[in-house]
């Protein structure tokens, strides 16, 4: 994407993840090119991005809205997603380069930095657990993986956000990152694969902790 395209993503994608869009809500083509700066023709590229991701649903001729929240359908996207996710911890722990490897050792000191300073940016702390998905899922060199992973996550993070944000909750799920990140060093792929799916269970049980699922 190029800069102002990228800025557009991931401004209308933190503000659905927030609630600061909310469901249901009407995305008017106008007031977003012109808040952005973007034209009419690569803010469509946006909204299919978004639309792929789960997060909008646009109807041809009538206008694009903000996803509604459906809890069922996070349950079944996060079963399957605990097996995928396991799937690239394995793979990324054989395939992972050094450079995602230091890429994925600076999210990390990124997250440390926030936590000594005694404040949460929202924003950032959630832009660095997509930034750290997205290099592992990335590393593990299977781009239909990888993109169905990536629209999983956005949707998690999305829930995520509404029923559970918090600064102890937000850094608590960096603690498994860490792990990761240390099997993933050693190229250990039984020990990433758990990691990977233990962290999918852990997200869930905390969401399930707070609304009925059944």
């Amino acid at each position: 994407m190029t800069s102002t395209k990228q800025k557009t993503y991931e401004g209308l994608k933190y503000q659905i993840i927030t609630q600061q869009l909310a469901p249901g809500e009407l995305l008017k083509d106008k007031d977003i090119m012109e808040r952005y700066g973007i034209g009419r023709t690569p803010l469509r590229e946006v909204f299919l991005e978004l639309q792929n991701e789960g997060l909008i649903k646009r109807i041809p001729r009538s206008g694009t809205w903000v996803a509604p929240m459906d809890f069922k359908f996070l349950k079944q996207i996060t079963e399957i997603r605990i097996g995928l996710e396991g799937i690239a911890g394995e793979l990324a722990a054989e395939r992972i380069t050094e450079e995602q490897l230091h890429a994925l050792a600076g999210i990390l000191a990124k997250v440390a930095a926030l936590e000594i300073e005694n404040g949460v940016d929202g924003e950032a702390l959630l832009k660095h657990e997509s930034d750290f998905h997205n290099v592992i899922y990335s590393s593990t060199g299977n781009p239909q993986l990888e993109k169905l992973l990536r629209n999983y996550q956005s949707v998690g993070a999305r829930f995520w956000h509404y029923l559970v944000f918090s600064k102890e909750q937000m850094f608590d799920q960096f603690k498994s990152q860490r792990l990761l990140l240390d099997a993933l060093e050693k190229r250990d792929k039984k020990t990433s694969r758990r990691i990977a799916e233990e962290h999918i269970r852990s997200y869930m049980g905390i969401i399930e902790e707070r609304i009925d699922l059944r």
